[in-house]
């Protein structure tokens, strides 16, 4: 494989995957910060800060496809390019949405239709120019989604005086 197509490739494998996570950023301050480098470390904290700090954002991400795991790290990266310095992190939630069940119009194919009692239980016809008769996919199924939320946090600089 060349090298042009080994970085096609994981250029389109690495927009599949942040794909799937979504980012919102709600702003707390007009101010904005130039971001950290991407080595620099923003820290995952239990409780708000002592320290002098500013609220730069609120982050929330989620995602039906990763961990808690992988939204913790892409919420850290977020905040990173925000210029944040930790994060003090809400309750995961785990959020659970039931899709509407499966509506079928009656018509002539469909099972109040007048074919339907003409070839049993269960016929139907695959092609037919009906929209609402077929449904693809499990639409009964539940949607579950994992977010997290939490405050993307710069502490101030403090500074001495000099007498």
């Amino acid at each position: 494989m060349t090298t042009l197509g080994r970085a096609l490739l994981t250029l389109s494998l690495t927009a599949s995957l942040t794909g799937c996570v979504g980012t919102r950023v709600e702003y707390l301050t007009d101010t904005t910060y130039p971001a950290r480098e991407t080595t620099a470390a923003v820290d995952w904290l239990k409780a708000e800060p002592t320290r002098p700090h500013v609220e730069v954002a609120r982050i929330t991400v989620r995602s039906s496809n990763y961990s808690l795991e992988t939204l913790r790290h892409t919420m850290q990266d977020r905040a990173r390019s925000l210029g944040a310095d930790a994060i003090v992190p809400d309750v995961p939630m785990v959020l659970i949405s039931q899709a509407g069940s499966p509506y079928y119009e009656p018509g002539v194919l469909g099972p109040a239709g007048a074919a339907f009692g003409l070839y049993g239980y269960g016929w139907y016809m695959p092609y037919s120019s009906n929209p609402y008769i077929l449904t693809q996919g499990a639409t009964d199924q539940p949607r579950i989604e994992q977010a997290l939320s939490g405050i993307a946090i710069r502490f101030e600089e403090t500074q001495t005086r000099v007498h």
